[in-house]
């Protein structure tokens, strides 16, 4: 198992950044080139149709460290994402994916599980999604009248819709390797592994959308649905694609009931 970030291999999560950024700069410039000639510039949604058009599957896991997967077999790739996440790192997932659709060459006949972690093929996907979300973000930081080092931080999650920590890891690569800012360097150090517990109320707090930090528990197969739909149409005499179609939507509804059952539980509490 690769070793997860923390404060205190933050230098070495900027060094492998160092080794990768010409890479990561290029594919960004691909991307750019062959998936938004339209110039689209909200990148939440960017991803998610990106990611839709390879059909995406959006469905709640209740496992606050499962982000998301991409199932693969030959030349099909279905990217998963969980949506009992934030939808704030639901966005960090959604172009951590991409990288892994698009430009991991690791990516053949097996399951990828997406972490956050030390390992390099993970850190390129992370930096990837880093730099497709983030403008300059140290530049925003210190534009804002916040005293308080969290409000700053919380009010850079909310403009860019990036998890607290790539805010954190972005602002620790600006301030060491470009403006030599020891005095934020140390700020992060201090917070980095003390995330709010209750960002919601943060953002409330902020007047803030506190929607961005709650998950969405968003339940679609809509792509797969379209497909097997299609192929229905084209070959209406072959039974089983109609038993696959109803099998998809006997788990959707599974999956909506169970949830409904979850939240209802939770409200007791």
């Amino acid at each position: 198992m690769s070793e997860l970030i923390t404060s205190k291999n933050l230098d070495q999560v900027i060094e492998k950044n160092k080794l990768i950024k010409d890479d990561i700069l290029r594919l960004v410039k691909d991307f750019t080139l062959r998936f938004n000639r339209s110039a689209v510039t909200a990148q939440d949604k960017l991803c998610f149709s990106v990611l839709k058009e390879n059909h995406l599957i959006q469905i709640p896991i209740d496992d606050k460290y499962w982000g998301g997967a991409i199932i693969a077999k030959g030349n099909i790739k279905i990217p998963v994402i969980n949506t009992a996440q934030p939808r704030v790192y639901q966005y960090f997932v959604a172009w951590h994916e991409i990288y892994h659709l698009f430009y991991d060459p690791y990516l053949t006949e097996r399951t990828h599980n997406i972490t956050i972690d030390m390992d390099l093929n993970e850190r390129k996907a992370d930096y990837f999604a880093a730099k497709m979300i983030f403008g300059n973000v140290y530049d925003y930081y210190y534009s804002l009248d916040d005293e308080d080092f969290i409000d700053r931080v919380i009010k850079c999650m909310d403009i860019y819709k990036a998890p607290y920590k790539a805010v954190l890891i972005e602002l620790f690569e600006e301030a060491v390797t470009k403006y030599n800012d020891l005095t934020l360097k140390e700020k992060i150090l201090e917070h980095f592994d003390n995330k709010p517990e209750d960002l919601a109320q943060k953002f409330t707090d902020l007047d803030l959308d506190a929607e961005l930090v709650k998950p969405s528990y968003v339940v679609s197969f809509g792509g797969l649905e379209k497909k097997i739909q299609s192929v229905m149409k084209e070959n209406p005499d072959v039974s089983y694609h109609k038993d696959n179609f109803q099998f998809l939507l006997t788990l959707k509804d599974k999956i909506k009931k169970q949830w409904k059952g979850f939240q209802n539980e939770r409200k007791r509490y």
